[in-house]
């Protein structure tokens, strides 16, 4: 009965053993078979483009598409370019290009045009299986990063009659533009600015100072010629608050910051006033008009929002470049690092950054456009990719073009609209046509209901105080264009 036993035992081991072992041959030989690209990437070549053997290729196996999601810079010559394959133990790998067919396994060296899609057919160690791959290297048609104003229309401001004035806000979920025409005053509404205006004429009982105007979250703040504070709720009547500032600074929740003047001195100051308040002697080099809107933001390592300004006129009579910010209990000054000027147009936005394995990532950025210094106004464009902690002039790819005039006191307002959606009623003015044989990138479809930031920037003045009936509508290239595949 022993004798039995062992012999039994010896028999299941043996039987698993050949049962592993075939099942080990069988694993091997699907493995070997296989027709899958496991990897994909261009050689290197700084002829080209620096780091060109590190750019990220996406290999998608069941609809066999191999492309690069982050398109190369525009102008990349991908004419003449060698590519490096990855398969598990293929027979064979068919290239074909528009001029040649080839097996990559016996000229994995070649440099072939990469400048349209090519194809891919990979035939499996035993030949029985087959799959095409298209491969597709993907360039700029454009300059991705360029904040493109032209071919993206323009308009004038809403309403007729001749231009003295004019202040355009975001609140309760509107844009309201506020004109002084033929020494009138108006207030247009409309949800989006090519949406048609709601225009009403305003029967005020004091002389506004438009640029004063302010959105809180739940009041509309404008000062009088006299410098009494007005309040509104619906944007058409409003209510003297019987209270006499030199200016508004801007909302930072439910508090308005506000300047006083006493004939020597300027005070920081809060409408309305909390118990125990005392008003604050500004510091010397702060703004007291000419100053950007103030510009808010909040984050988790934050305790409270912050406000900040950038430029303006102080105390003496003099311009300023500098950027202040207030934390809910004081005043700073936090750099000092733009050129002085007043009536700067200050926003958030976005910018994209590249890495060296042309990744890209979007990043939040601060804008600063223009203004008015003491002999021109101005159109250099400045970005903060670190809230406002170093500062640095944009590029050539943010320039504002030469048919949009340099300008102080414009109002901007990012808007959220469909991707590549045009204004029947608007102008435009083309883009520069793609350079032959580019690849082109599509933009999102006009029938997509994608969303996208629009700046549309508003009005604006010259150095000799002409004011301008326009609304330019302007975007970075790289938000429109379609995700690829």
């Amino acid at each position: 009965m022993t004798k039995f036993l062992r012999y039994t035992i010896l028999l299941c081991v043996l039987i698993c053993t050949l049962t592993a072992c075939r099942d080990d041959k069988e694993e091997k030989f699907k493995h070997s078979d296989s027709v899958r690209i496991t990897a994909f990437s261009l050689s290197a070549d700084t002829t080209i483009l620096d780091n060109l053997n590190t750019v990220f290729f996406t290999i998608d196996l069941e609809k066999g598409l191999i492309y690069n999601a982050d398109s190369l810079p525009k102008g990349t010559d991908v004419s003449k370019l060698a590519i490096n394959i990855s398969t598990d133990s293929a027979s064979e790998v068919t290239i074909s290009t528009l001029d040649t067919t080839y097996n990559y396994l016996d000229h994995n060296k070649k440099k072939i045009d990469l400048t349209f899609p090519i194809h891919a057919k990979v035939v499996s160690r035993s030949k029985l299986y087959t799959k095409d791959y298209q491969i597709k290297v993907n360039v700029h048609t454009m300059e991705s990063d360029r904040l493109t104003w032209g071919g993206v229309q323009y308009s004038s401001l809403p309403g007729e009659g001749s231009l003295q004035e004019q202040r355009t806000i975001q609140y309760n979920g509107l844009i309201h533009c506020y004109m002084q025409r033929n020494d009138t005053y108006y207030r247009a509404t409309a949800v989006r600015p090519g949406d048609e205006w709601d225009i009403t004429t305003l029967d005020l009982s004091f002389t506004p100072q438009l640029q004063s105007l302010r959105a809180g979250h739940n009041a509309l703040y404008l000062l009088d010629n006299d410098g009494i504070l007005h309040t509104s709720t619906d944007g058409i009547t409003w209510n003297s608050t019987n209270q006499k500032y030199a200016a508004i600074i801007g909302c930072l929740d439910e508090q308005l910051l506000t300047l006083t003047h006493d004939g020597s001195n300027y005070y920081h100051d809060i409408y309305p006033r909390p118990e125990g308040y005392t008003p604050q002697p500004t510091a010397q080099g702060f703004p007291v008009s000419g100053h950007s809107d103030m510009l808010t933001y909040d984050s988790p390592w934050l305790t409270t929002p912050q406000g900040m300004i950038i430029g303006g006129r102080t105390a003496d009579g003099s311009l300023t470049g500098a950027m202040w910010g207030y934390d809910g209990s004081n005043w700073a000054r936090l750099n000092n690092t733009l050129p002085a000027r007043e009536g700067a147009t200050f926003f958030p936005y976005v910018t994209f950054f590249v890495d060296d394995n042309w990744i890209t990532t979007e990043m939040p950025t601060w804008f600063v456009i223009g203004g008015i210094n003491e002999t021109t106004a101005l159109r250099d464009i400045w970005i903060s990719n670190n809230y406002g902690v170093t500062w640095k002039e944009a590029g050539d790819e943010m320039i504002l073009p030469g048919y949009i005039l340099p300008r102080g006191f414009a109002s901007v307002i990012i808007c959220d609209e469909p991707i590549n959606s045009p204004i029947p009623s608007w102008e435009s003015i083309d883009m520069l046509p793609i350079p032959q044989n580019y690849r082109r990138i599509p933009m999102y479809s006009t029938k997509d209901n994608t969303l996208v930031p629009y700046i549309y920037m508003f009005g604006g003045k010259s150095h000799d105080g002409i004011n301008y009936n326009q609304v330019w509508r302007g975007i970075i290239n790289r938000l429109r264009f379609e995700p690829i595949p």
